[in-house]
């Protein structure tokens, strides 16, 4: 399935007709799904596990095999679970009694400083197939519509893997920037690994192979960074851009992507399932870290940052991801700079605010120093630093390897005893590193 069809539906008796015949008729081709194959479409997407449920006035919700309406009525509420971000503010969503009005609102840089810093909004109406298209006027004028559920997307930013193994809707992923796990992590997402061992997942890049992107033909494709200029061709290849990025979140508004992707496969109640026991487990947690640092003098603090080649260095503003999961562990994120972005800041900067730090995390993507002796090695300045000196330096690859941004950012409850374990190590004793690790003594 693709763009919903743009066309207004002249009369409601025709509307049930043509809902019929979007959602599969006596030519077997499955409709609304007729262009699917083997990668995926209407006929493969997860069905409302409700489908069938009665609304206040005990009007029948009928949805067919392929989870499309199939007797539409205006006044039946066609979604028997919804979702809504409690934490997240990058997007939201609005229930209609047919439709959803998706809003997201993401920093197009993204993790490319190179794209520039701009905030972008968009709005999404989400339809299922067999209902008819509201008109788009007022707040919908310009609105993307998306049938749902959805049969195959790209996930360009190759950060949704979590949520595509929870949702169980990896035949679905068509496309990703590149493969970014390997045997390591390969187990932790064995659904996806195993769709893309199979070759049916195109690597489409960062910088985007429209090419293969165009083969691919997803019924969206979703990125958190990149330029118009990029953006622009996508859309003149009659793609639909979702924008959405879960590192600009708190730990548990970042866990709601789950939720978020389950709205374009009305998997609502298994995204609500997945994400309650998640933050019952955060919650708990949480709580017991503030009732430690309600005993504590002083908070913990932790410096965030990556040294490169020259005399910058790169580290996270404070509505990101590494420094609100500070906060939640009862600790101080060195530096404090306000915004959601990623900032640089000099070398000397960095050492003099962070040089009696309790810990150090390395920001680096993938770790090039393994002990103590090679960070001192690559800049002699790092010596200022006690965190490197005192052995509580830790970088974002643990025992599962990059697991840290694939399933990290949705098993944040396990990523918060992480951080609480580095902080407060008196209160979680006995608690193994998942996927922050320790860098090695020089001893």
């Amino acid at each position: 399935m693709r763009l919903a069809q743009r066309t207004s539906w002249l009369a409601a008796g025709l509307a049930a007709g043509l809902a019929l015949a979007a959602c599969g008729g006596d030519d077997g081709t499955g409709g609304a799904g007729s262009d699917d194959d083997a990668t995926g479409g209407a006929a493969d997407a997860p069905m409302n596990s409700d489908a069938g449920d009665t609304d206040a006035n005990g009007t029948v919700a009928v949805l067919d095999d392929n989870g499309c309406v199939a007797h539409f009525d205006a006044d039946v509420d066609y979604f028997a679970d919804k979702v809504e971000p409690v934490y997240a503010n990058g997007w939201s969503v609005r229930y209609e009694n047919s439709y959803k009005v998706l809003t997201t609102r993401v920093d197009a840089a993204g993790g490319h400083a190179a794209a520039g810093s701009r905030v972008v909004e968009n709005t999404y109406v989400l339809v299922p197939c067999g209902a008819p298209e509201p008109e788009l006027t007022g707040e919908l004028d310009g609105a993307t519509v998306l049938e749902i559920p959805t049969g195959t997307f790209v996930d360009g930013g190759s950060v949704l893997y979590a949520a595509v193994e929870r949702l169980d809707v990896a035949d679905a992923l068509v496309g990703h920037a590149e493969v970014f796990f390997g045997d390591t992590e390969a187990p932790y997402l064995p659904k996806v690994a195993e769709r893309v061992d199979s070759g049916a997942v195109a690597e489409i890049g960062y910088e985007v192979n429209f090419e293969a992107l165009a083969d691919a033909d997803p019924d969206f494709y979703t990125n958190y960074a990149g330029d118009d200029s990029m953006f622009g061709q996508i859309t003149q290849l009659g793609i639909p851009i979702v924008h959405y990025f879960p590192y600009t979140e708190s730990p548990l508004g970042a866990a709601e992507q789950v939720k978020f992707l389950s709205l374009f496969f009305n998997l609502e109640a298994e995204a609500n399932a997945e994400f309650d026991a998640i933050e019952e487990r955060y919650l708990d947690l949480r709580e017991q870290v503030e009732q430690h640092a309600s005993t504590l003098d002083e908070a913990p603090t932790m410096l965030l940052g990556v040294t490169g080649d020259g005399s910058d260095v790169t580290t996270r503003e404070n509505r990101r991801f590494e420094p609100q999961l500070v906060r939640e562990a009862g600790g101080v994120p060195i530096p404090d700079i306000d915004g959601g972005g990623i900032a640089t800041i000099s070398l000397e900067r960095f050492l003099d605010e962070g040089s009696s730090a309790d810990a150090w995390l390395d920001l680096t993507f993938f770790p090039s120093h393994e002990t103590q002796q090679e960070y001192l090695d690559a800049e002699p300045h790092l010596a200022e630093l006690r965190p490197l000196n005192d052995g509580h330096t830790y970088h974002r690859m643990g025992q599962r390897g990059v697991d840290y941004f694939l399933n990290g950012a949705l098993d944040v409850d396990l990523m918060l005893a992480d951080a609480v374990s580095i902080l407060h190590p008196d209160l979680l004793p006995d608690h193994e590193l998942t996927f922050i690790g320790a860098v090695a003594s020089s001893e």
